[in-house]
């Protein structure tokens, strides 16, 4: 919540569980989800008291790639929210490899089993229970933006903005339409899809303890972050760093990519006006630590890792394929190993270091396209990381600052909602000016070295 003097008067959170099996599925439930959103509200009020039906606007951004499917006419959901780390359609995207090209050009991302198009495919063609709701035109199947957006607002409305739409891999990203080639490739009937309506819309109500409160923005979680600082430079790299990691480059166009291996996004749509961005993504960021955590059986290490990135000399090697390789590698499958054995001070460091050679490699992906930047601004609950920020500066050559509110999202909601952003003053950031670092060079060479021969296979 924010005033409007730009100060956050409360700040309140409601958690979920995150269900995992097979090796692939990767769930959670929706009526804890729900559930939540709910919650954040009562806590909200419960901390303002009376001030609380003084609130006369709100914002959502949610996880681009999870989806859901629901009864348009009870709200049940069939089944669990399948999350954007969920990668069960892996093994069945080859189907679709006469239509690369054309989503690539079409969406401005690649076939990836992340995004929705396999995901719907898979639920309509192995749900037996959605076959009679899809038949009654009752079934709905849409980002998770959407689904919150039907149970929170009065009305019941069924909409998605253009940025999780996109991750549905079924949007023009020109148009900012449903393409019907697309549907057809994926057998995806329009009528269980959302409209698309603009990131800045007035999407509906919530109506809380007789409270009406405009939701007037929705977007993903990623185009909002952008915003975080206001409108975003054409000379700065956005680098928002939490479960996964996003780099994305600015543009008022749709940018050419082709020649290389990086996303083409729309972040924002209003009025004919659409934002882009370049975009680079990095799947197992701290994720990757949450992995080494369970097999170490550790936790809250992220509070040690400064601390061994100091006294680590030669840390592990870390080939880094939590939830698949995203950009410019795209590998959708490949088991995670350590090229050398450590000690698990230097294994956590390697996982780290290979968090940064992820972030890094799609930095240079887009020097390649002439896309040169003073400014690396990195944001997300691992940025607090001092190791990670100055690994990146180093490597990079480049000065990453520090957003000491690592918020992105709700930072960058709040601008988009009202075209002010929050007073971040150069206090409020920490700076890294990059080092030479020959060993930390060396390791990121032996690694992509490693990285362009799988990538090849």
């Amino acid at each position: 919540m924010f005033d409007e003097s730009q100060s956050i008067v409360c700040r309140v959170e409601s958690e979920i569980d995150t269900y995992e099996k097979l090796g692939h599925v990767v769930e959670h439930d929706p009526v804890q989800l729900i559930d939540s959103v709910f919650d954040v509200l009562k806590k909200c009020q419960n901390h303002l008291g009376g001030h609380f039906f003084n609130i006369c606007a709100a914002g959502l951004a949610t996880q681009r790639s999870s989806f859901v499917c629901w009864d348009k006419l009870t709200g049940d959901a069939f089944m669990p929210i399948i999350s954007w780390q969920d990668r069960r359609t892996v093994n069945d995207l080859a189907q679709y490899n006469n239509s690369v090209e054309y989503i690539h050009e079409t969406t401005g991302l690649y076939l990836n089993p992340h995004y929705g198009a396999s995901k719907i495919s898979w639920c309509l063609q192995n749900e037996k229970l959605l076959e009679q709701p899809l038949k009654d035109n009752r079934l709905c199947i849409a980002p998770l933006a959407s689904f919150i957006l039907f149970h929170l607002l009065e009305g019941r409305p069924y909409k998605v903005d253009p940025a999780n739409a996109s991750r549905t891999l079924l949007m023009d990203s020109k148009s900012l339409e449903w393409d019907t080639k697309l549907l057809e490739v994926f057998g995806i009937p329009q009528t269980v899809l959302p409209e698309i309506v603009d990131t800045q819309c007035e999407f509906g109500n919530i109506n809380y303890d007789n409270h009406r409160i405009p939701l007037t923005i929705c977007t993903g979680d990623q185009s909002a972050a952008i915003y975080a600082s206001g409108k975003p430079s054409a000379d700065s790299l956005y680098v928002n760093i939490g479960t996964g990691a996003f780099v994305q480059k600015y543009s008022d166009k749709k940018p050419e990519v082709q020649q290389t291996k990086l996303l083409s996004s729309v972040i924002f749509s209003s009025c004919n006006t659409n934002s882009y961005v370049i975009e680079g993504t990095v799947n197992g960021a701290a994720r990757a630590l949450d992995w080494l955590s369970h097999k170490y059986q550790q936790s809250n290490v992220e509070k040690d890792l400064d601390e061994w990135a100091i006294h680590c000399q030669n840390p592990s090697i870390f080939i880094n394929g939590i939830s698949g390789v995203g950009s410019p590698y795209w590998i959708p499958d490949l088991k995670s190993y350590f090229l050398q054995q450590g000690s698990l001070e230097e294994e956590f460091v390697g996982v780290l270091e290979s968090i940064v050679f992820l972030i890094f490699s799609n930095i240079k992906a887009m020097g390649k396209l002439g896309e040169n930047q003073s400014k690396v601004i990195v944001t997300g609950g691992l940025s607090k990381s001092d190791a990670l920020c100055q690994k990146l500066s180093d490597l990079s050559n480049n000065v990453v600052k520090r957003n000491l509110e690592s918020e992105a999202t709700t930072l960058g909601v709040y601008f988009l909602m009202t075209g002010k952003k929050v007073d971040v003053t150069k206090s409020k950031f920490k700076e890294f000016f990059p080092t030479k670092n020959s060993l930390l060079a060396s390791r990121y060479e032996r690694w992509s070295k490693k990285m362009d021969l799988l990538a090849e296979q």
